[in-house]
């Protein structure tokens, strides 16, 4: 690129008092000659920042939540084949089908994927009994076999080579013992998976510069078909799932700590999170399933709902105390406009008292 063309735009943006435009144009500009580097063409001007999909506050309402819900169900988890491993640490240019699709349209940035928490499944005693005597085996074998991990997307900005989140979260199955690699999805877990939707990344709202540590926090929003005692019919309950990253001392990972809310979004739980489940009880998120409906030979889970489940947690705290604790500190727009500050400051510790 040539480097007086680069100074007589700056010359020019400084006449106009751009200061923060200066910024933005110089790391696009930086940027664009890395990320040029490791391709095979030429890409001038790119804004590595400019795709990602951004959330300045929570939805709250039930007409929110939902319209949120329905508004992204193209950023779904989406799911890998058989056959792939279980998580990528170098960086690749294509994770997914959809990349390879997207591949076709423009140049992809270099994407890791990690782990953030597990999801398993199993039946209550009534529940698997009421399954059909002649498959009952085969579903209860596969789901105490399997479990589902959730993935972020990792990438690594172009010109201070700092972490931070792609917003499409990644979905697979694999056994707790045996092969590390992925395993085919049967029905019964992958309707429930899809059911895990990316609102986008939380953006602080006085963010004035893209910046890698301005997406490091994923907001996940998943609905649960939730049978209650005594009621014939599920109900739809939505939840939301908070991964802030946090740099380790190194700068060389971006380590997950991942927050999921219950009871109807009114308590928040910080997750124990880290090695691979080796049952069904070591699952961050383990969810007793029923059957409600079977498929044409009347053998096989068309339609399930889920009875109860339970998280692997540390700590728990009701949305009320976080809102409180949020007016003692004067931030304005409470929990739901200012989520980095409160699950950084239940990261280092500050609300375990509450």
């Amino acid at each position: 690129m040539d480097s007086v063309w680069i100074r007589d735009m700056i010359l020019i943006m400084t006449h106009h008092n751009k200061a923060i435009g200066i910024l933005t144009y110089w790391r696009i500009c930086c940027a664009s000659i890395i990320f040029a580097a490791f391709t095979s063409g030429p890409v001038w001007g790119i804004d590595e920042f400019k795709e990602l999909k951004r959330l300045p506050k929570l939805p709250q309402t039930t007409i929110e939540i939902e319209s949120a819900f329905i508004g992204s169900r193209s950023d779904a988890c989406e799911i890998l084949p058989k056959g792939e491993a279980l998580e990528i640490q170098s960086f690749a240019n294509i994770l997914t089908v959809r990349d390879r699709n997207e591949e076709r349209k423009r140049q992809l940035i270099l994407t890791s994927r990690r782990n953030l928490f597990s999801v398993g499944l199993q039946f209550q005693e009534q529940d698997r009994m009421g399954l059909p005597a002649i498959s009952r085996g085969t579903i209860t074998s596969y789901l105490k076999d399997h479990y589902v991990g959730i993935q972020s997307r990792i990438r690594r900005d172009l010109l201070d080579r700092k972490l931070y989140f792609h917003h499409r979260p990644i979905a697979w199955t694999a056994t707790y013992r045996g092969s590390k690699l992925t395993k085919d999805f049967e029905p019964l877990l992958t309707a429930h998976i899809r059911d895990f939707h990316s609102l986008g990344l939380f953006v602080n709202k006085d963010a004035a510069v893209d910046q890698p540590e301005s997406f490091r926090t994923l907001v996940l929003l998943f609905r649960t078909h939730y049978l209650q005692p005594r009621t014939p019919l599920p109900k739809e309950v939505y939840e939301f799932v908070f991964v802030r990253g946090r740099e380790s001392a190194d700068g060389l990972e971006l380590l997950p700590h991942v927050f999921v809310t219950t009871e109807q979004r009114s308590r928040l739980n910080y997750l124990n999170t880290g090695r691979a489940p080796l049952s069904q009880a070591a699952c961050s998120i383990l969810g007793d399933v029923a059957v409600l409906d079977f498929d044409s030979t009347g053998l096989y889970p068309k339609r399930s709902a889920i009875r109860s489940y339970r998280l692997d947690n540390r700590h728990e705290y009701a949305l009320a105390e976080l809102e409180e604790y949020c007016q003692n500190l004067h931030l304005e727009g409470g929990f739901h406009e200012n989520l980095d500050v409160v699950l950084d400051d239940i990261i280092d510790g500050k609300l375990n008292a509450l």
